[in-house]
């Protein structure tokens, strides 16, 4: 018995050792990183025109889910040491799926002197785990500085854009961008690029003209347009950047906020508040809004604010709230009124000074509030960090205060009760507007004028608290405190963080965090993401492998779960019956099922249905994803230019005219020596909704392919065959005119089936009453006879006594 706990002890020390040592590492793939447009690899030294900035381009998969995660790109010079870096905000990402994100690193003098540079690209979540690949790059010298071209106007929608600045736009799924600009020299083979980038999730789409030529001091004007898919289409907040380059990499750009009008402010303002925080400086230092900042250690803070106002103002002040991040201990300072008229900017200063307390922490909250006379507002906040002379930045925590010594005994939301530092489960009614909290403490010293604060934050940043009245409570006294918390926005199931803090009156505290995932969904189980392989080209007789991944987001572990993925249209299907899953610390499960598409599948778009139920109730969660076939007479069929290769699989299929999309997969494979670039273009003859998968410009390199999905749906009640024209065009030149049909058929099932259906079930209704009444009358007649029988024998003689009757 000693040798198996010995050696169960020893295996679980081995265990613990790995799983320690994995943790640290994000399970992410870095699939390419482009550098001014040129992708870079690890194994080798990239070579790049020399530029005075680098636009870094990262696309990556999540193999994991990422919470509360973010990109960082740092380059350093191999020469001198000196680096610049940029990050992106934080996002959340489900597994399986992918991001693109755009950063831009700035060269200082002193790198821009040099050639040779480390790039290192980071992916952090939220615990500090990181996944990071580095890249060597080489600098050439171009026969040219700088691009001698003036963008003389820049506007969005019809509305002029001012660069540097946030430019406030009315909300619209598609951004028509009209770029002015005039040569101050002879351009050759020169385009236009417009990248629009969302500033809460990093995610870029963008569009570029053909090449073109324009002599010295000749003008001209280019039209782009930026199609916003779904995820920006709820995002406000956006970067647009406007380029001019040439074939030998000279650049210049000019880069405009945007800010959509219609949108729900994320910082609490009404909408006809319109002003613009363009700049933030503390201490001479430009500050960046939702993320940390590192400035020199100071005991007082100039904030100086630059604002922008796009209408008029009257009677405006501007207010700078600097919290401590460890104490809770706020102080403040606020301009007189002011008026401003529309499209008219103002710079102010204001000054923080920090208190003998605050004096002795490092980590704080900036918060610039601009409000006007009708108590209409908005506000950024800031993260800031300070650091001594050495670049230590590891202060005093608690600022001063020490713990006050109180027992927080229990947190509980409803019946729940909290664990502390782990996810809770919680489900609350749909119709819930506020989180009631129930706190339990017990005080081993004596307290007074003590109050309990609880801070709920939101995934995206937002922030809801709640206080107590001042109470006091005497040693080895118990007390129970109510605090009510309100939900703001509308959810079915969200991830949050609970600090619940006392504290007395001269700011000693006791605090504890709770991690909570509040559902508003009675069915638990929620199915994060369905992933297909091959992700393009399914092809008929071959197999297709669907990977699903779940979680149970609920309370408590359920058991008999069935998971199933099926093409119902093929009557294909797989089944998996997936033992207990618990919920405590289990993030997601991932399940492969293997479908066979059988070899005479006509080509055609079909729907691949994942759904997770219970045997013991009625509820599931399903998922739905389109995936496209290709048949078997059409996987070899190809239009051919003489340079590009196009494989279009499929010309023709059915859609229903409900808005439901089909898919046509479009393979370009570039067969010509040199890189080209490339852009489709869409015609749905204003009886389609089109899209692409992906951006509708694009390079190909010699010899390579690429795969570009057409989503197509009907925009209008139409019938019977019709075309829309896909449109590849390089060099301002068209190459080819793909025209593809759809066969629109009715969503809804024919009147005259319905109408015979509904006959013959009149007429197998009737059939079976007339045998019921047959049987209701046969077995009546039959009791009658049975209770009468006594009557009838008295009339009939008896054979014996007499002669019968015949």
């Amino acid at each position: 018995m000693n040798k198996k706990i010995f050696g169960l002890t020893a295996f679980l020390l081995v265990f613990g050792v790995l799983f320690s040592a994995y943790a640290y590492a994000i399970d992410v793939s870095i699939n390419r990183v482009t550098v001014n447009g040129n992708v870079v690899a690890q194994s080798r030294t990239n070579l790049i025109n020399d530029a005075d900035f680098f636009s870094v381009t990262v696309e990556f998969t999540a193999l994991t889910a990422l919470e509360n995660a973010h990109i960082e790109a740092i380059l350093r010079g191999l020469q001198s040491g000196n680096t610049v870096s940029d990050s992106t905000s934080t996002f959340n990402l489900g597994i399986g799926q992918s991001s693109t994100n755009l950063l831009r690193l700035a060269l200082v003098d002193g790198l821009r002197r040099e050639n040779q540079y480390e790039l290192t690209i980071k992916i952090i979540d939220a615990r500090g785990n990181s996944r990071q690949q580095a890249y060597t790059i080489n600098t050439r010298r171009t026969a040219k500085k700088g691009l001698d071209v003036s963008i003389d106007r820049v506007r969005l929608n019809g509305q002029i854009l001012a660069a540097s600045r946030t430019n406030f736009i009315n909300k619209s799924n598609f951004f028509d961008v009209a770029v002015d600009l005039t040569a101050l020299e002879e351009l050759e083979n020169a385009r236009v690029e417009v990248v629009l980038k969302d500033l809460v999730s990093g995610t870029v789409v963008a569009d570029a003209t053909p090449n073109f030529n324009l002599q010295s001091d000749s003008s001209t004007s280019k039209l782009l347009r930026l199609a916003l898919f779904d995820r920006l289409r709820d995002s406000n907040s956006f970067e647009l950047t406007v380029r001019i380059e040439d074939t030998e990499g000279n650049i210049v750009e000019n880069i405009y906020g945007i800010r959509t009008k219609d949108g729900i402010s994320a910082f609490g303002g009404r909408q006809s508040f319109e002003v613009s925080i363009d700049r933030v400086r503390v201490n001479g230092k430009v500050v960046a809004q939702s993320r940390t900042n590192f400035i020199d250690k100071s005991n007082s803070f100039d904030v100086s604010v630059d604002v922008t106002a796009l209408t008029d103002l009257e009677n405006t002040h501007i207010e700078a709230i600097l919290r401590d991040l460890n104490s809770g201990t706020v102080v403040a300072d606020a301009t007189p009124n002011f008026n401003l008229q529309s499209d008219s900017s103002t710079s102010r200063l204001l000054r923080v000074e920090l208190l003998d307390r605050l004096k002795q922490s490092n980590s704080f909250e900036l918060t610039i509030k601009i409000i006007d006379a009708e108590g209409s507002s908005i506000q950024q906040t800031y993260g800031l960090r300070m650091r001594d002379s050495n670049g230590n930045s590891n202060g005093i925590s608690g600022a001063g205060g020490r713990a006050l010594d109180i027992s927080i005994d229990s947190v509980e939301v409803g019946s729940k009760t909290l664990a502390e530092n782990e996810n809770n489960f919680v489900i609350i009614g749909e119709d819930k507007k506020e989180l009631s909290l129930r706190v339990r403490l017990t005080s081993l010293e004596d307290v007074e004028n003590a109050h309990i604060d609880a801070v709920l934050t939101f995934e995206n940043g937002d922030v809801v608290a709640d206080a107590t009245t001042t109470f006091n409570i005497g040693k080895d006294q118990n007390a129970v405190k109510n605090l009510e918390l309100p939900l703001i926005g509308k959810f079915e199931q969200n991830s949050f963080k609970l600090k619940v803090r006392v504290a007395d009156a001269e700011g000693d505290s006791e605090e504890k965090l709770y991690g909570l995932k509040l559902s508003q969904k009675k069915f638990p189980f929620v199915i994060s993401s369905i992933s297909l392989s091959p992700e393009d080209n399914i092809q008929a007789g071959k197999n297709l492998v669907a990977k699903l991944s779940f979680k149970n987001s609920g309370v408590v572990p359920l058991e008999g779960i069935n998971a199933k993925v099926s093409i119902p249209e093929l009557g294909v299907s797989s089944t998996r019956f997936i033992d207990q899953i618990k919920n405590s610390k289990l993030t997601e499960v991932r399940e492969d099922f293997i479908l066979r598409v059988l070899d005479d599948v006509q080509t055609g778009t079909y729907t691949v249905r994942s759904e997770i139920a219970s045997q013991f109730g009625g509820e599931s969660e399903v998922k739905e994803i389109p995936v496209f076939i290709l048949g078997k007479s059409e996987q070899t069929q190809q239009i051919v230019n003489d340079k590009l290769i196009i494989n279009a699989p499929i010309i023709t299929q059915d859609i229903k005219n409900d808005g439901s999309e089909v898919i046509y997969s479009l393979i370009l494979t570039n067969e010509g020596k040199d890189a080209n670039t490339y852009t489709l273009l869409l015609d749905g003859a204003n009886w389609a909704n089109l899209r692409l998968s992906e951006s509708n410009t694009f390079v190909l390199r010699p010899k390579e392919s690429k795969t570009i999905n057409v989503y197509a749906s009907t925009k209008e009640n139409v019938l019977g065959e019709q075309i829309f024209i896909v449109a590849i065009r390089s060099n301002d030149k068209v190459l080819k005119n793909i025209p593809l049909k759809g066969n629109v058929i009715s969503a809804v099932a024919p009147k005259g089936i319905a109408a015979n259906l509904k006959n013959v079930l009149e007429v197998v209704l009737l059939g079976v009453a007339v045998f019921l009444a047959a049987i209701g009358f046969f077995f009546g007649v039959k009791k009658y006879l049975k209770s009468n029988s006594k009557e009838i024998s008295e009339e009939i003689p008896d054979q014996e006594q007499g002669e019968a009757y015949y």
